[in-house]
């Protein structure tokens, strides 16, 4: 999967570390750029300090995403000082201003005299998150405008205050009707209605007609709910259900799978410290599960950072398998020997190395191996929604090229008689069947092994293709867009 991160730089080199159980860690905060200006001293008394003022990290958020094309982030050490409400109000004005962000530039647009300079990032994220609160969220306009100019009045654009006010009051007022109404082109008109890029919203027209694509972009702007997947290894389903309450239920589409409601901070949860879960959609617990992993089995898994995988393959064979993960994100990397600590896995190598170089692990073989390589990640824009703006159109092509590198490697890398799963979380074909086909055409001692809904009944059966192939879609079965292939060497 792996798709919320720019493709990565390839590494010649490996670097290997063995991982123990040890006492659970607390997750490490990521610093986050600083941003220049003094506070006003009005400004300190009428909202809360910048340090901890929600609305204006989830502008500064928003910025580092339009401007920086970085992933939007929000785990910096300031979170840790809001209180849980404060904090789940920035998350949901980030994502949620990300998710109609098209939409609300449209609006703005309408009412500006004039257009924004394309240097005020920081200003037009706020004219963005501002709207956003006063259109999609129960934040009275007032407030919303009143926060907005503060947030301005106390940053370097302090000038523009009155810009801001006067664009907001206006704009509150627009019906977005009026805008949709001025496209001709269909395609057009939809992209901007469900804030989606043109040529990814032309794209899936053409190969999915007017109807699926609109179900698709819907699906994609809809918040996903809280999944977790119970760790073996530490507990069990009833187990956590009962310290859950009233908040969790069992997936219908996962075995191990719990749904959250409402979401909310996770480290909070009971059996978090304990390791008694790892945050994981239901789509993404399958790949691992359709490997069928063995007590003493050696298993490879590619690309393997932040290790939900990873600690799911020791979970479904009680630690007793040898598992080598790979990635070359060193902070990745950091985040997945935490994460592996915590959940008690054990009998993991981990390697620094890029899977796409040919050389790494050279002379190495696996019983099996588990491939969920990076892709355009268009299958998990509901999660993330900063993917819509973060691709180009020539990407699918891109990562496909990459995938097929690193499943040829793959191919040298699996013993006779292996299992190997691929899997993306891209709705992409190039990314999907199509790399699967272009594979077993040049490799004849591979073929497909087919999901079958008999094997797994939970799997709903439109989501099994007519090759035996699993396709999750978003809009379909309301889970995470996922592809996932089971190929077999002879």
């Amino acid at each position: 999967m792996k798709s919320t991160d720019t493709p990565r730089p390839r590494a010649t080199t490996s670097r290997r570390l063995a991982v123990q159980a040890a006492p659970r860690n607390q997750p490490q905060p990521v610093p986050t750029r600083a941003r220049p200006g003094m506070p006003t001293a009005a400004a300190a008394t009428t909202i809360p300090p910048r340090a901890t003022n929600p609305r204006r990290l989830a502008a500064e958020a928003v910025t580092r995403v339009t401007r920086d094309g970085l992933a939007l982030s929000l785990t910096d050490a300031r979170l840790a000082e809001l209180d849980p409400r404060d904090r789940g109000l920035a998350l949901e004005i980030a994502a949620g201003t990300l998710r109609h962000l098209t939409l609300l530039d449209a609006i703005l647009d309408s009412r500006m005299p004039r257009p924004l300079a394309k240097g005020r990032h920081f200003l037009r994220a706020v004219l963005r998150t501002a709207l956003y609160q006063a259109r999609f969220l129960r934040i009275p306009d007032r407030a919303a405008i009143h926060e907005a100019v503060e947030l301005v009045k106390d940053s370097p654009d302090h000038p523009k205050a009155g810009f801001v006010n006067a664009v907001l009051r206006a704009a509150i007022h627009v019906e977005p009707a009026t805008l949709l109404d001025a496209h001709t082109d269909p395609v057009a008109r939809l992209a901007l209605e469900h804030s989606h890029p043109a040529w990814l919203t032309r794209r899936w027209w053409h190969s999915l007609g007017e109807e699926a694509t609109r179900a698709r972009l819907l699906a994609n702007n809809t918040p996903p709910p809280l999944v977790l997947r119970v760790n073996g290894l530490k507990s069990d389903r009833d187990t956590l259900l009962a310290a859950l309450g009233t908040r969790g239920a069992p997936h219908p589409l996962a075995p191990d799978g719990i749904i959250i409601t409402p979401s909310g901070p996770v480290e909070a949860l009971p059996g978090y410290r304990e390791g008694w879960f790892a945050v994981q959609d239901a789509a993404a617990q399958w790949p691992a599960r359709l490997l069928d992993p063995r007590p003493g089995e050696e298993i490879l898994d590619l690309c393997a950072a932040p290790g939900g995988k990873t600690a799911q393959l020791a979970d479904l064979t009680g630690n007793q398998a040898r598992i080598h993960a790979v990635d070359n994100n060193p902070s990745r990397l950091k985040t997945l020997t935490e994460n592996l600590t915590r959940l008690g896995v054990q009998q993991v190598t981990i390697t620094a190395g890029d899977a796409a170089h040919p050389d790494l692990l050279a002379g190495e073989t696996f019983d099996k191996i588990l491939a969920d390589l990076p892709c355009t990640g268009t299958g998990v824009i509901r999660r993330h929604p900063e993917i819509k703006w973060r691709r180009q159109e020539e990407d699918p092509r891109r990562m496909a090229a990459i995938q097929q590198t690193i499943l040829e490697n793959c191919a040298h890398r699996l013993r006779p008689g292996g299992l190997l799963v691929y899997a993306v979380c891209s709705l992409e074909p190039e990314e999907g069947a199509e790399r699967i086909q272009e594979f077993l055409s040049t490799h004849p001692h591979w073929h497909r092994l087919p999901i079958t809904p008999r094997e797994h009944p939970t799997l709903p059966p439109a989501a099994i293709t007519p090759e035996g192939d699993l396709r999750f879609e978003p809009a379909r079965d309301a889970l995470d867009g996922f592809f996932i292939a089971r190929l077999k060497r002879d």
